[in-house]
């Protein structure tokens, strides 16, 4: 059931380039806070962009992003630069097991009834040779060996573990990145999960002949940061030519007045899928908005449904919009008590055994388990049709779809196709009404302002008050527990040096995306200030 060849498996695993440059000469004022900062320069501009009075920790060439330390008064000078897209400051998160509605140990929960998502998908779903040839990264907390799946299997392969950068760790591309919290693993068995006790007639996972390449971005405690994703995101952009499919089940809550728009995250998407991949993205947990990045145009967006019942349903939590002329998700996929495999030692699993269900299963809610069930039915139409483009593989997506009698449902209820869409466009892929002028001028740097915010934002102990919006990882529940509010504070990293390598993907300056001239702007109506 090995996927791909020993020599593409070395191609995906190999090191991510990056660059760990000294300190500027400059001298800054002793007194003058230090901080760590995201930069995303226009496109064409040559990487590291040096940083006089600080210095340049890592390099994501494409991304076109660097990672700085620097005074405040030397990131405002920078940020005025003509070569500067924008500027964010970095944050540091917690994936958390938050009980909001004070269900965690509830009886309802445990007694739920479980959806196999294979035997609802029908079709080829979960059937030996379903998603062979075809390389899903997953972007999460890393991946422990399971009955459903494990490496001796094969189809597994560890790609890169950026999770300790913010502690002043390297990036590690040799070893078992596994996953002390409970999340990756999960997802993953939703993917490419074999055939175990329980899951009847078929495998756990919708395409179990699949690989999962593990790239992880938080730790074994749930920790995590921006840049710690867009570094995942960078190392995929430059194995493109390996990886097929980007499962990202990460959302950044909108704040209370949403701006859809251009910012970090969604630049990583759109280069990621410039390159040749499909990224499929959850749509969040917030009911009434979409999360960040899957509000991206480009994106596949996924919306969790409930199938517990012989009418299926679009989830209460599930986040739906309409960002500036797309509505979004494009479609749901089952995402309430999906029966899926854990790692009994996760935290997640220790902290919920309500969700333990018969023969070892474990039940998640949530729009995670839709996206990971999405990016299996993606995976199984590319092992179909390999040289399918990114755009046909979202229109078969959502021609295939079901209807919901819901609008929050997109274009409804994903199933399995194995039909080549021949004729695909911006249209059938739902991206004709885009409106890139409103997308342009609700940019994370879009808004008048934006240099006298940074200078009171990032001044003195304002600095260690400011907060990214709410940030969740978007599996909502685990069997009816609330597992989302993240909390982002200011991040502090130590030299980080990345060993250099030859990378295989495309490069920055070819890639072309929507927030082409970023002018400087106010981060005020994204939820920035007073938090």
């Amino acid at each position: 059931m090995k996927a791909l060849s020993a020599a593409l498996a070395v191609t995906v695993g190999a090191a991510v380039a990056g660059t760990s440059l000294p300190a500027a000469a400059a001298p800054h004022a002793s007194h003058e806070r230090t901080v760590r900062a995201v930069v995303m320069v226009q496109p064409g501009v040559a990487l590291p962009l040096s940083v006089p009075g600080g210095r340049v920790i890592t390099v994501m060439r494409h991304l076109g992003a660097e990672v700085v330390s620097a005074p405040t008064s030397a990131l405002l000078a920078l940020a005025h630069d003509p070569r500067v897209a924008g500027m964010t400051p970095d944050r540091k998160g917690h994936v958390a097991s938050v009980d909001k509605a004070g269900s965690t140990k509830s009886a309802s929960a445990a007694q739920a009834p479980g959806v196999l998502a294979a035997n609802y998908l029908g079709g080829a779903a979960g059937k030996q040779g379903t998603g062979k040839h075809v390389n899903v990264a997953l972007l999460d907390t890393g991946v422990s060996d399971t009955a459903a799946l494990s490496r001796s299997s094969g189809r597994i392969t560890d790609g890169v573990d950026v999770s300790q950068l913010a502690s002043g760790g390297p990036a590690l591309t040799s070893g078992h990145f596994t996953d002390g919290y409970g999340h990756g693993t999960f997802l993953a068995s939703l993917i490419a999960g074999g055939k175990v006790a329980g899951s009847g007639s078929r495998a756990l996972g919708v395409a179990p002949s699949a690989r999962i390449v593990v790239v992880k971005v938080a730790d074994d405690n749930g920790i995590t940061s921006l840049s710690q994703v867009l570094a995942g995101m960078d190392w995929v952009a430059a194995h493109a030519k390996a990886i097929q499919v980007v499962n990202l089940a990460l959302a950044v809550d909108r704040p209370t007045a949403p701006a859809y728009g251009a910012d970090p995250l969604t630049a990583a998407v759109e280069h990621v899928r410039a390159a040749g991949v499909v990224v499929v993205a959850a749509a969040g947990n917030k009911a009434g908005e979409v999360g960040d990045p899957g509000y991206d145009p480009q994106a596949l967006t996924v919306g969790a449904a409930d199938v517990t019942s012989a009418s299926p349903t679009v989830a209460p939590f599930s986040g739906s919009g309409v960002v500036d002329g797309v509505a979004k998700p494009d479609v749901v996929a089952p995402g309430v008590h999906v029966l899926g495999m854990i790692n009994a030692s996760s935290q997640v699993a220790k902290t919920h055994p309500e969700g333990w269900s018969a023969h070892g299963l474990f039940k998640g809610s949530g729009t995670s388990e839709a996206t990971a069930v999405t990016s299996g039915v993606v995976a199984a139409y590319l092992s179909l049709h390999p040289h399918a483009s990114v755009v046909q593989v979202k229109s078969a997506v959502r021609a295939n779809a079901v209807r919901v009698h819901s609008a929050r449902g997109g274009r409804g209820l994903v199933r399995m196709t194995a039909s080549l869409v021949r004729h695909a466009s911006a249209k059938t892929a739902g991206e004709s009404g885009w409106n890139h002028k409103t997308w342009d001028d609700n940019a994370w740097t879009g808004l008048p302002g934006w240099q006298s915010h940074l200078a009171s934002m990032w001044s003195g102990p304002a600095w260690s008050a400011v907060t990214w919006s709410a940030v969740t990882w978007s599996a909502v529940t685990w069997s009816n527990s609330v597992w989302s509010a993240v909390s982002w504070s200011a991040v502090s990293w130590s030299a980080v040096s990345w060993s250099a390598v030859s990378w295989s993907a495309v490069t920055w300056s070819a890639v072309s995306w929507s927030a082409v001239s970023w002018s400087a702007v106010s981060w005020s109506d994204y939820g920035w200030g007073n938090t």
